[in-house]
C-alpha cells in the first residue's frame, strides 16, 4: 500500500514538473528576454553634437604676452578637446582647425572682425549642436589679483549656467604641481558669440596672459591635457544632472 502511494505521488509530481516546463518554455519564447543594457557615465557624452570654437585665427591674432599668442593658444587647446570628446564618442566639429580667420564667409558687417564672429555664429547655429566651447585667453592690463580660467554664459539661459558652473567647478579642483587653481566664480557674459548662438552653450577664458602663473601654465602641455580633461567631466556631470 504504502509502495501504491508513492507511485502515485510521483507519477503526479513528475507531470506537474513537465507542466511547469512547458510553460517556461512558452513564455521564454513569446516574450525572448532580452539582456538589460548597463550605462556607464562615459555614454552619456555618446553621439553628442558638440561645436568646439576656438576664437581668432588668421589676421586676428587676439590678445598677447611675452611671446604668447592668444589665437595659437585657443587652438591647440580646442584640437586637443576634440581629440578627447571624439575618443570618447562625441561628434565633433570645429568652427576652424587651422589658422586662418572666417571673416570671408559673409558679407553681412563692413567689419572684419564681425563678419568672422557672424561666421562662427553661422556655423554653430546651422550644425544645431547639443552644446558648443567657445575657447578664449584673457589679458586684463594693470595691478589685478583675479587669475585662472573663468567661465560665461548668457543671462537667462539656465541650462547654459549650469553647463557653466559644473565645469568651473571641475576646473577649480585642478591642483597642478603644486599650484591651485584660483576658485573663480562663472559670469555673464557679453559676447557677441554667447547674445547670437542658439541653445546650450559656455565661453571659457582660459586664463589670463600677462598673469605670471597663467602664462608659465598656458605653456605646459599637461596642464592644458588637465585643463581639457575637466572640461569633459564638466560636460558628464552637466549630463548626469
Amino acid at each position: 500500500m504504502v509502495i501504491l502511494c508513492n507511485k502515485k505521488f510521483l507519477s503526479l509530481f513528475c507531470s506537474l514538473l513537465l507542466l511547469f516546463f512547458i510553460i517556461g518554455s512558452l513564455i521564454n519564447y513569446i516574450f525572448k528576454a532580452r539582456p538589460i543594457a548597463v550605462f556607464s557615465r562615459k555614454d552619456l557624452i555618446i553621439a553628442k553634437s558638440i561645436v568646439i570654437d576656438p576664437g581668432h585665427g588668421g589676421i586676428d591674432r587676439g590678445t598677447s604676452y611675452k611671446g604668447l599668442i592668444e589665437k595659437d593658444i585657443n587652438l591647440d587647446i580646442a584640437r586637443r578637446l576634440r581629440s578627447l570628446l571624439s575618443k570618447k564618442g562625441a561628434k565633433v566639429i570645429m568652427t576652424r582647425y587651422h589658422d586662418i580667420s572666417l571673416d570671408h564667409h559673409n558679407r553681412a558687417y563692413k567689419s572684419r572682425h564681425k563678419r568672422d564672429l557672424k561666421a562662427r555664429v553661422d556655423i554653430i547655429n546651422n550644425k544645431r549642436s547639443d552644446l558648443f566651447i567657445s575657447i578664449h585667453v584673457n589679458y586684463f592690463p594693470g595691478k589685478f589679483r583675479i587669475r585662472g580660467p573663468i567661465l560665461f554664459y548668457q543671462k537667462g539661459r539656465n541650462l547654459s549656467k549650469l553647463l557653466a558652473q559644473k565645469i568651473q567647478d571641475r576646473i577649480n579642483q585642478i591642483n597642478y604641481q603644486g599650484v591651485q587653481i584660483s576658485q573663480n566664480n562663472i559670469r555673464v557674459g557679453d559676447y557677441y558669440i554667447l547674445n547670437n548662438t542658439k541653445g546650450l552653450g559656455v565661453l571659457v577664458e582660459v586664463g589670463f596672459l600677462n598673469k605670471k602663473i597663467d602664462n608659465w601654465l598656458l605653456t605646459e602641455t599637461k596642464f592644458k591635457d588637465i585643463l581639457v580633461d575637466s572640461i569633459y567631466q564638466g560636460i558628464l556631470d552637466y549630463y548626469q544632472k
